[in-house]
């Protein structure tokens, strides 16, 4: 349900460069290579720990209630925090991080209301909480087009790591 773009994070991202003294390029390096990379380890848990509990791994709605609320939400809580600490210098990158952190925190407005959801034992709150959980695959996947957009105007070659 959550098999979310790990956006950057997932994709362990270096660059290559190929001009100097560009901002918006020196940023994104920064962005990429020191601030979103320190936060993988973080995103990569929540995402885990969430799938243990879903899907092909559910065991019942006790635990899977117990485990988002315990495990799940602060581990996310507390990536949604690392993440506004992130302050890009540049616009472009601004940009981008801000469609980062509003996909990441409609993700964790989905699992929230999948906690609602079977809190309330209601299978349409579910349906709501899978559209939320989409719109923010969705977005994740517009903040990782728009880095390689970006990445593409400023000439810094992506790779997978």
């Amino acid at each position: 349900m959550i098999k979310r773009l790990i956006f950057i994070l997932g994709f362990s991202l270096v660059f290559a460069l190929s001009a100097c003294g560009d901002p918006v390029q020196d940023d994104l390096l920064n962005y990429i290579n020191n601030e979103v990379k320190a936060l993988e380890e973080l995103e990569n848990e929540a995402v885990t720990e969430y799938d243990s509990v879903i899907g092909e791994n559910y065991v019942d709605d006790e635990t899977t209630y117990i485990h988002i609320q315990d495990v799940v939400i602060p581990k996310y809580r507390k990536l949604i925090e690392k993440l506004e600490e992130i302050r890009p210098e540049t616009k472009e990158v601004r940009e981008i991080h801000e469609l980062y952190i509003e996909a990441s925190n409609m993700q964790f407005n989905g699992i929230v209301t999948v906690l609602a959801a079977i809190d309330a034992q209601d299978y349409d709150k579910i349906n709501e909480a899978n559209q939320i959980l989409n719109e923010g695959r969705e977005l994740m996947r517009q903040t990782l087009n728009e880095i390689e957009d970006l990445a593409k105007e400023h000439n810094v070659t992506l790779t997978d790591q």
